[in-house]
């Protein structure tokens, strides 16, 4: 194997760093029916590098030309790599592994990848480690092709720690111990985007508990039994409310495999809805005794949310992140559906004002206005699209 940073293959095409929306049709073209297979060893302390392997199995209608896994890694962070059963030379130039076309196969195709994964959306700390791959970080970590209408079924094994334990999107379907470390395999997911794919993995706390025949469960970090006694009733009939809710709205079932949620202090946004195991930052849904009536109000909302998400932006997704405003304005939308009822003693309309039309003005009177849908010709530059507006 060629050293990466080599010279590209000939018929690489053009790349840019990032993922530019031509690269992004282009494989949406050729590419289907992926599916990853994930090992990764983590190790106890953060100073250590975490490795893995990585196996994408996948169509192609198209070998014309080489085929570009995003991966913003080192150098050195990739270290063998097959192709169908064959060892290949690989280029990584510009945030892309390059897998020449003369190894691809019309039909049936199998890249196998070991490397050290990157740590920028590892979110790595003493005694634990979560992951946020939203809108593009996906490739931050793993060696993927980092698009949101690139679907994928994800199957993942985690060596942690022996005193850890690990949460994913689909359910264990086993956990041994070896020695001081511990062995967690979880099921293949339904067809997953990129920046939907999850796990969390260290010194956590489980609650359990069972709503409408659904077995749910709270992953958290909070040293106080008396704040989590008073709290996990409420999130748990929050949860099955919101999913009870939504089942007779749209007349489809939860679709995932379980349900899950992981509070983790300090946690980027309030919430993140990654399948069968939504991600929160625990003191949006750990209160205070005797909230005041809007932290209610705004937790209520932040679980109607991110649950309304498993529907619009998980099961459906955007194909391109120029219309993430759908998915966030149908999570809003449908979480005031959800929650308004219960506090009637609140002007939801004039708290909605308040809450969005004079930050959307201060926007709009600006030469910074933009419209809602906004172009996008990367996806390294998605967290622009964000902000007021929508």
């Amino acid at each position: 194997m060629s050293a990466p940073g080599c010279a590209p293959p000939d018929d690489a095409p053009p790349l840019a760093p990032g993922i530019p929306y031509e690269l992004a049709r282009d494989r949406a073209a050729r590419i289907a029916d992926l599916r990853y297979d994930v090992a990764l060893t983590l190790p106890e302390h953060p100073d250590e590098p975490v490795t893995g392997t990585l196996v994408a199995a996948f169509t192609l209608n198209d070998t014309s030309q080489a085929l570009a896994f995003d991966f913003r890694a080192g150098d050195d962070q990739v270290h063998a790599v097959t192709a169908n059963g064959e060892p290949v030379d690989v280029a990584v130039r510009n945030e892309h592994l390059v897998i020449p076309s003369a190894v691809l196969r019309l039909g049936a195709n199998r890249i196998a990848i070991d490397f050290t994964a990157g740590d920028g959306s590892l979110n790595r700390r003493e005694d634990y480690l979560y992951t946020l791959f939203v809108p593009d970080r996906a490739s931050y970590a793993l060696p993927v092709f980092d698009q949101p209408d690139l679907k994928a079924r994800f199957r993942l094994t985690l060596d942690v720690p022996a005193r850890w334990v690990a949460v994913a999107n689909a359910p264990e379907e086993a956990m041994e111990r070896r020695g001081p470390r511990r062995i967690y395999r979880f099921a293949e997911t339904r067809p997953l985007p990129t920046y939907l794919f999850a796990f969390a993995a260290g010194d956590f706390q489980i609650v359990r508990a069972e709503r409408d025949g659904r077995p749910m469960r709270l992953f958290h970090r909070e040293t106080d039994r008396a704040r989590v006694r008073r709290n996990t009733p409420a999130l748990f009939d929050l949860h099955a409310a919101a999913l009870r809710w939504l089942e007779a709205y749209t007349g489809i079932p939860y679709p995932f495999a379980k349900f899950d949620m992981v509070l983790i202090p300090s946690f980027q946004f309030g919430g993140m809805e990654h399948p069968g195991s939504i991600f929160y930052r625990a003191e949006s849904l750990f209160l205070d005794r005797n909230p005041t009536q809007n932290q209610a109000l705004g937790r209520a909302s932040l679980i109607a949310h991110e649950t309304a998400h498993m529907w619009f932006g998980d099961l459906v997704t955007m194909r391109w992140f120029d219309d993430v405003w759908t998915k966030e304005v149908f999570a809003n939308f449908m979480a005031a559906r959800i929650v308004n009822p219960s506090f009637p003693e609140i002007d939801h309309a004039l708290r909605f004002w308040l809450a969005h039309y004079p930050a959307a003005y201060d926007v709009e009177r600006t030469e910074g206005t933009h419209p809602i849908r906004q172009q996008l010709d990367n996806l390294n530059e998605a967290g622009s699209l964000y902000g007021a507006i929508i």
